[in-house]
């Protein structure tokens, strides 16, 4: 008896529900879930039906590698190759820190060679391989986290001289965020607020109180706010 062939509607389901347990596949495949999430079925193309199925196949697979992670997981540590070692370092199983997608994707690599019907030798040259690219993952990984920090260096700077602008301050920046971060530091050595919480209502209130509030939360959503959640 054949089996029944899989519609689009199929793979949608099967991708939603994989997103839902896995919270990197949501990151790799963003495109993929807003195309479900802004379109209807009928009104899909070709070549994004095209794009569900190969996304689907894509969780098969994820699904055998996933399950071989789990069998490795389980053997005893004594017993475990230097190869499946890699594979659950690099797939971070069992850690509580964030994987990094591009060392998930070099486990997927390490894990199809170890799966493969190759020749022992054969599957250690590969691994070495796929393990030498790790190099080059690490120094795009520097770059990416030093634009990062700069980014955040500059958005701060920028939304701190901003306020400036808009009050017309002409006091020296650096003078007053060393009374900002010294109101700070008594605030939290006190352990109590500077002002009463009348004056702080008082404060919010006022126009220049609603204005501060304005621009702060225009700074929050700010597209370009680098200290939103951030992955990557």
């Amino acid at each position: 008896m054949s089996r029944k062939a899989l519609t689009s509607t199929d793979h949608i389901y099967a991708i939603l529900d994989f997103a839902s347990i896995y919270p990197d596949f949501e990151k790799s495949h963003f495109t993929v879930l807003k195309l479900i999430d802004e379109k209807d079925l009928k009104d899909l193309s070709h070549e994004e039906i095209l794009l569900l199925k190969k996304t689907y196949q894509y969780i098969q697979k994820r699904i055998k590698i996933n399950e071989v992670l789990v069998t490795i997981s389980q053997k005893d540590p004594n017993e475990i190759t230097p190869i499946e070692k890699d594979i659950l370092d690099y797939s971070y199983r069992k850690e509580v820190i964030p994987l990094v997608i591009e060392h998930y994707r070099l486990a997927e690599k390490m894990l199809e060679n170890y799966m493969s019907n190759l020749p022992d030798e054969i599957k250690i040259n590969i691994h070495k391989n796929i393990l030498s690219a790790d190099n080059e993952v690490e120094k795009k990984q520097k770059v990416k986290d030093k634009k990062m920090k700069d980014h955040k260096k500059f958005f701060i700077g920028a939304t701190f001289l901003s306020f400036f602008n808009l009050y017309g301050i002409d006091d020296d920046p650096l003078e007053i965020f060393f009374e900002m971060v010294k109101l700070h530091l008594m605030h939290d050595y006190f352990g109590k607020d500077l002002l009463s919480h009348a004056e702080i209502n008082e404060f919010n209130i006022s126009d220049i109180g609603r204005e501060f509030n304005n621009k702060k939360n225009s700074i929050l959503i700010n597209p370009n706010n680098p200290f939103q959640i951030y992955n990557e």
